[in-house]
Parts: structure tokens; C-alpha cells; sequence
């Protein structure tokens, strides 16, 4: 019997509720502020234009999904699974990314600032003319990311972070070591 994929679409709701879900296949032009959707699988969901700052997306699995044009800020991924995603000129300012996998994503003309990568695993990922102006790598794995066209600016990383470069080249380009943290 096959699942029937549901969508949302053109709704304003606050604190929006939909934990342990499984089918849910497109966001498209709605305010979802401070929603939950805590624990759900969201496997190649596709949310545009939409406002979901303040959700609760953590320990979900949301793998080859994209995001585009949509408003992240303050949100928490934290112990998610989001290999393989597409982030298009999203603001994912100030988000909980601790935790998570987001190996072979790719985050285009993004807004990051401040955002909390610490102890995720970002192998491979490509971040292409993005803000990462005091991001948080410390603890991170960051081998064979590629960042083209980015503001590192302030962003931090310590003696456990896997960087893709020296650390010479990390200060060189505004980073901070923090040490242990």
C-alpha cells in the first residue's frame, strides 16, 4: 500500500505541531513560526518560501531535501540527519546545528550568522557565497568542505575541529581559535 505524501501550502500557523510524522513532502509559502516537527522523516521534502523561524526540527531525518528562500533563524536541527540537502538563499541565522550530519549538502547565498555547527559532521559539504560570520565549528568535522566566496569572519574552531586547510589559512581568513570548548 503506498503512503500518500502530504503538503502545506499557503498557511499562517504559530506553534504549528506535527512530531513523528512521515510523509510530509512539500512546504511552499507558509508561516510556520515556532512549529514542531520534532522526530519526523522528511526525506526529500522541498520547503520554499516559507517562515519557519523558531522550529523544533530536531532528531529528524531530513536527507536530499532542499530549502529555498526560506527563513531558519533561531530554529534547532540538533541530533538531525540532513545529508545531501540543498539550502538556497536561506536565512539560517543563529540555528542549533549541533550534532548533525550535513555531509554532501550544499548551502548557496546563505545567511549564517552565528549559527552552532559544534560536533556535526559537515564531510564534503560546499558552502558557495555564504555568511558564516561567527559560526561555531568548534569540535567539528569539516574535511573536504569547500567554502567559495565566504564570510568566515569571526567563526570559531578549536583543537578537535577537522578543518579543510592549515590553521595559518583559517586565522588568514577570519577564523578564531577558541582552544577547547
Amino acid at each position: 500500500m503506498e503512503t500518500k505524501t502530504q503538503c502545506i501550502k499557503n498557511k499562517k500557523i504559530n506553534a504549528f505541531t506535527l512530531e513523528n510524522f512521515e510523509n510530509l513532502g512539500s512546504i511552499n509559502n507558509c508561516h510556520l513560526a515556532k512549529s514542531t516537527f520534532q522526530n519526523s522523516k522528511m526525506d526529500k521534502i522541498k520547503v520554499k518560501h516559507s517562515h519557519l523561524a523558531k522550529a523544533n526540527l530536531q532528531k529528524c531525518n531530513i536527507k536530499k531535501a532542499s530549502f529555498q528562500n526560506t527563513n531558519l533563524e533561531k530554529s534547532s536541527f540538533a541530533w538531525s540527519n540532513l545529508q545531501q540537502n540543498r539550502f538556497l538563499s536561506d536565512n539560517i541565522s543563529n540555528v542549533n546545528f549541533q550534532f548533525v550530519d550535513l555531509s554532501h549538502s550544499t548551502l548557496v547565498k546563505c545567511k549564517a550568522l552565528n549559527s552552532d555547527f559544534r560536533w556535526s559532521k559537515l564531510t564534503s559539504a560546499t558552502f558557495i557565497d555564504c555568511n558564516l560570520k561567527g559560526a561555531n565549528f568548534s569540535n567539528s568535522d569539516l574535511r573536504n568542505v569547500n567554502f567559495e566566496s565566504c564570510n568566515l569572519k569571526g567563526a570559531k574552531y578549536n583543537i578537535n575541529t577537522l578543518l579543510p586547510f592549515s590553521r595559518d589559512k583559517a586565522n588568514s581568513l577570519g577564523m578564531n581559535f577558541v582552544g577547547v570548548n
